[in-house]
């Protein structure tokens, strides 16, 4: 099973789940926000974090099914998942399977197309570089390009943290998420049709995955409950940059299902 932490609390279940090739560690911050608010639960992605290497062949839905597994031995109910970047992609494969067991969603910095920054030649030859290395030193960069640059300039300590949980991270585990990753389907079909509420988060200051990416996802909803959110003065990694705003949507979103 999936490492994961369930940090307790009263009140809905609220699962968070990570970017690559990080591990629910970047969420420290926003979990103590959350207290009193939710039940909160982080997970390692597989391969990353505490997370072993699954055995499996490397795919998103196998990524999905694994946070399932979490969530039916803690007994979660319908839950809300927040997932950034590729926890993201995880959340949308969780909505895809079993819609029924979520209660929303947040889809931070995160895109249902299989494009940039996660273009899947790309993200293959990224995992042969890491298995032939035996070394996480192709995606090291990933501490800076996940900040925006208020948070370069104003909490440089993020990018040593960053640097260090990558440096940490297993690389097979690194290389068998950035295969998933290329083999993901376009999910936008899916997040055109999940009927309960979905909240799309975005930095204003990441080139990664633009705030404009957030434009198209609400142009697939259509009339389905959805709202758009763009946080000032931060990257792509929302909820270790700017937590207390990230708490602040989530928060909304438990009061709108009426459990926050």
């Amino acid at each position: 099973m999936l490492h994961h932490h369930d940090h307790g609390g009263t009140g809905p279940a609220v699962v968070l789940l990570h970017a690559f090739p990080l591990d629910s560690g970047t969420f420290d911050r926003l979990v103590p926000l959350l207290a009193g608010r939710a039940r909160v639960v982080t997970i390692d992605l597989p391969g990353l974090g505490r997370s072993a290497v699954p055995t499996e062949n490397p795919t998103m839905e196998a990524a999905a099914t694994a946070v399932l597994d979490v969530m039916d031995a803690l007994g979660l109910g319908r839950s809300v998942v927040l997932g950034i970047s590729t926890g993201g992609y995880a959340a949308l494969q969780l909505a895809a399977q079993a819609p029924e067991r979520l209660a929303g969603l947040v889809l931070g910095s995160t895109t249902p197309h299989r494009v940039e920054p996660d273009v899947p030649d790309e993200r293959l030859a990224v995992a042969d570089e890491i298995e032939s290395s035996g070394s996480t030193e192709a995606v090291a960069d990933s501490a800076d390009e996940g900040l925006g640059s208020t948070a370069h300039r104003e909490q440089p300590e993020l990018v040593d943290q960053l640097r260090r949980t990558i440096a940490a991270a297993d690389p097979a585990g690194v290389a068998w998420m950035a295969r998933a990753i290329a083999a993901r389907h376009d999910t936008a079909d899916v997040l055109a049709t999940f009927e309960a509420p979905v909240v799309l988060l975005f930095g204003d200051e990441d080139e990664a995955t633009p705030p404009a990416r957030g434009d198209e996802m609400r142009a697939l909803r259509g009339g389905l409950p959805t709202r758009l959110v763009v946080l000032p003065e931060t990257g792509h990694l929302t909820a270790l940059e700017s937590p207390q705003e990230v708490a602040d949507v989530i928060d909304d979103l438990l009061r709108e299902l009426g459990g926050g």
